[in-house]
């Protein structure tokens, strides 16, 4: 059977497109320890060192609780240039017990750290001070290995399919940080050699690739990483372009698909360090990641919400990037589009659908088995021209062809709204199978936090009125931001929380939704809409 085809090629590459790349979060109160530290030290005159080593010098100088200090080969062969550079009063450049460069006193006060949020989609690095935490700089970009692939589960297809398909990708990934990496630097006014540290979240796959361990394993049952530890590698021997002895700490992980990004989370959360309140948090994506608990105890899942939230899978949809509608409201006779760089819309994102499926609830478009219906019940909210059949299908009508930005309508589909169907009823099944777990209902929690961009963009009431999450009370329901950057930043900036990180890696309790009959069950019960409205 012959038919015409029309192929669209996409619009043409403009110099500048603005993509909304989540880099800020919300950051708890801590002790400030940071992971580096500098110590000016002044050593005697050379006349009275009694022909002491130079290193044995610097031990005596620092006091005996440095009686163990070591110094790496690099430090020590550049150690005796230095220390006549700067007339042997300096600043000992400090990780823990091990002195890794010898800088000029006036040097001291230069410390700074980085940060990296290893997304599936996006990269975001941070400069932060380590004297007093604050965020010099944040820089993000697109994540050059979504060529491959707009999920993990692609990537690691790719990567059993090329021989040197790991190889591939992370040098794609090791060349967008240190494109960051020079960003922030210039930001700051700073050289590579000034930064001495750094750490690293992403999810387990992302975090392979970065490490350029193989993440085959992670693609099919059992889904095994090749290791969960939390790691502290050399910068260099990743491909960093830092000074030549930072170093570089890698969240520990608890799965396959449990990353450090939800470990990062966690503490973003607080939810480690409380003893009463019960935490919900997701981290909202293409693998929906749950947990919920406190210091007594803290479950994890992950559940597969495909690729809708993130704008996939969607006839008209976009990741959060200039033209990308994300918010909708009713009102006033028709549909108010909120729409990023303030023009004409493009597409729907993840924040977008979510809004756009809860005001179509409520006016009615929609009924709770998510079904467009032909006939509305209150036209004064949307013109019923909006709902457009489709050969006894419908179709909703988001933006004309006068209103949209190419010209072409922007509709959201009846098959729309069973991806948007699915992955909210794996979401709202897996929080259900945790609560379960847990022994507890929707009155026993007290605070629920949304991580990543779309839960920082998402209206919670638009969350819950298509039942992604639980029905509570909308001031209990706060957004994390960038959650993987802060739980990061927090482990930079505060030694404990590398040591809470690695022990909630371990302490943490993995439920397998895959194997458990009534993950299943719920989910088909979620698959509906509540049929309550909101407001």
């Amino acid at each position: 059977m012959r038919k015409d085809l029309t192929i669209y090629v996409g619009e043409p590459v403009t110099e500048y497109t603005y993509f909304q790349i989540l880099k800020t979060g919300r950051r708890p109160l801590f002790y400030l320890d940071p992971l580096l530290e500098k110590q000016l030290v002044s050593l005697p005159p050379d006349a009275h060192n009694g022909g002491l080593a130079d290193f044995e010098r610097i031990r005596l100088a620092m006091g005996p609780d440095y009686a163990d200090l070591t110094a790496p080969l690099n430090c020590l062969r550049s150690l005796p240039d230095m220390l006549v550079r700067t007339q042997f009063h300096g600043a000992a450049v400090l990780h823990g017990k091990s002195l890794l460069a010898w800088q000029p006193w006036e040097e001291g006060g230069r410390r700074y750290g980085l940060v990296f949020d290893l997304g599936t989609s996006t990269l975001v690095g941070k400069l932060i001070s380590l004297l007093d935490g604050n965020e010099v700089a944040a820089i993000s970009r697109l994540n050059s290995q979504s060529k491959y692939g707009s999920n993990v589960i692609s990537r690691l297809q790719y990567v059993k399919e090329n021989s040197k398909g790991l190889q591939h990708l992370n040098q794609l990934l090791i060349n967008d940080l240190n494109r960051i990496t020079k960003r922030l630097l210039h930001v700051g006014r700073l050289q590579p050699e000034d930064i001495f540290i750094g750490v690293a979240a992403g999810n387990t796959t992302m975090q392979h690739l970065f490490l350029s361990m193989d993440p085959r394993g992670i693609a099919q049952a059992p889904f095994n990483p090749v290791s969960t530890d939390g790691m502290i590698v050399k910068a260099g021997d990743v491909g960093l372009e830092v000074h030549p002895e930072a170093l570089l700490y890698v969240m520990p992980t608890r799965s396959g698909y449990i990353g450090g990004d939800l470990i990062s989370a966690v503490l973003a959360s607080g939810a480690a360090e409380q003893d009463d309140l019960m935490i919900l948090g997701l981290d909202l994506g293409t693998n929906g990641e749950i947990f919920l608990g406190n210091r007594k105890r803290l479950m994890t899942c992950s559940a597969a919400a495909g690729p809708a939230l993130e704008g996939a899978k969607i006839s008209h949809g976009m990741i959060a990037r200039s033209g990308a509608i994300e918010g909708v409201s009713s009102g006033n006779g028709d549909l108010s589009c909120r729409v990023i760089s303030n023009i004409k819309p493009k597409g729907i994102c993840g924040s977008g659908l979510v809004d756009l499926a809860a005001v179509l609830l409520h006016t009615g478009i929609v009924d709770h088995e998510g079904l467009v219906q032909p006939y509305l019940e209150n036209e004064n909210d949307i013109p019923e021209s909006r709902v457009i059949d489709k050969s006894g299908v419908y179709d909703f009508l988001v933006a004309g062809p006068e209103e949209s930005f190419d010209g072409r309508p922007i509709y959201l589909t009846q098959q729309d709204i069973r991806e948007l169907q699915l992955a909210k009823g794996a979401v709202a099944a897996g929080i259900r199978t945790l609560m379960d777990e847990m022994g507890i209902g929707v009155d026993g929690i007290d605070r629920i936090y949304l991580a990543g961009a779309l839960g920082n963009y998402v209206h919670p009431l638009s969350a819950m009125r298509i039942g992604l999450i639980p029905k509570v009370r909308p001031g209990i329901v706060q957004s994390l931001g960038n959650a993987a950057s802060t739980g990061a930043s927090m482990v930079l900036l505060s030694k404990a929380y590398w040591q809470t990180a690695n022990e909630l890696a371990h302490s943490i309790e993995h439920i397998e939704l895959s194997t458990r009959l009534d993950f299943n069950e719920y989910f088909v019960e979620s698959l509906n809409f509540p049929e309550e409205n909101l407001w």
